[in-house]
């Protein structure tokens, strides 16, 4: 391997490093000192205290009133991005992350004399966007499925608990208690949001928008119904649980039906890349015309952006909607 080439390979690997370091350790503060306020802001256990309530009739008057609003535009789509994940940093540390791995990208193009500088600062900041929304992605995937492996069992609590009589935080409250991961913690902050006044539709709801899964939409959509027309909850969260079952079982069958497509889109996509590593060491200046000619740069990149489509394709094909 070339020293251009090392150089490039240390620069990528050390930005992307250092950015996701930043994630974590942001993250990690983050959760801290949102623990230490919710310790700290109440005056007895299970009862906010005095600022914390006029903090929230403030904010609930603003809410009335049409004051407030969400953040829209890039920072807002971002920050949404970013809760689905259950990455607890601000959009604007996101932004910083991306311009780290951006700017790695940019200096090990430049640097190995792939591209110019206007052209390498293009595809750095593309694939600094690029790198962040996959890790995103693998976040946030990873994340509704382990609430969707969780839910049907906190469904089949939470109706037991209100078939024996219990009111619906108290229920909610023995569902955060024997839940698991992702399940316990996105009813336990609906425990505390219902402690702090928020209306039990709106809290629901705000846990379905942090998740991004249709299920939990599903609990949302029909609690705010049977709270509106009234009828038997108990029967509809049993229902309910049951379908996600079935919905699961389904998904599963879909994901067996579809491994062939799965595994062969992985063979055909790494076997150029595993055929160029193989050239480069076996004779190290045979590929060098697809980095030194233009004409190779050009064929070069319509062989990715073809290999891409057909990536992109064969991921489509096998993806199936349950």
């Amino acid at each position: 391997m070339s020293p251009v080439t090392l150089y490039f390979v240390l620069t990528f690997l050390i930005c992307t490093s250092l950015g996701f370091t930043g994630i974590l350790l942001l993250d990690r503060s983050r959760r801290i000192r949102r623990a230490r306020l919710v310790r700290f802001s109440t005056d007895h256990p299970g009862r906010p205290s005095a600022r914390v309530m006029r903090r929230i009739e403030a904010v609930q008057a603003a809410d009335k009133a049409g004051l407030r609003r969400t953040r829209g535009g890039v920072m807002g789509l971002l920050e949404m991005r970013l809760q689905e994940a259950g990455v607890e940093i601000t959009p604007a540390a996101a932004i910083g992350v991306m311009v780290l791995i951006a700017a790695g990208v940019a200096l090990g193009v430049w640097r190995i004399g792939l591209l110019p500088p206007p052209l390498a600062v293009v595809v750095g900041g593309g694939s600094g966007w690029f790198v962040f929304n996959v890790f995103l992605d693998i976040l946030s995937a990873r994340r509704v499925r382990r609430f969707n492996e969780a839910l049907p069992d906190c469904l089949d609590i939470l109706a037991r608990g209100l078939r024996a009589g219990q009111p619906i935080p108290a229920a909610l409250s023995v569902v955060a208690q024997h839940a698991t991961g992702i399940a316990q913690d996105e009813f336990r902050r609906c425990c505390e949001e219902l402690k702090l006044g928020v209306p039990l539709i709106r809290a629901l709801t705000g846990m379905a928008e942090r998740i991004g899964s249709p299920e939990a939409h599903f609990v949302t959509v029909a609690t705010s119904l049977q709270a509106e027309t009234g009828g038997n909850l108990v029967e509809t969260l049993e229902n309910l649980a049951e379908l996600l079952r079935e919905r699961k079982k389904l998904r599963k069958k879909a994901a067996a039906l579809t491994a062939e497509i799965r595994v062969s889109a992985v063979i055909l996509s790494s076997l150029p890349f595993v055929v160029a590593v193989t050239l480069y060491f076996m004779n190290p200046g045979y590929l060098n015309p697809l980095i030194t000619d233009p004409r190779g740069q050009i064929m070069a990149m319509a062989a990715l952006a073809s290999l891409g489509m057909g990536i992109f394709s064969m991921y489509r094909l096998s993806r199936i909607d349950v």
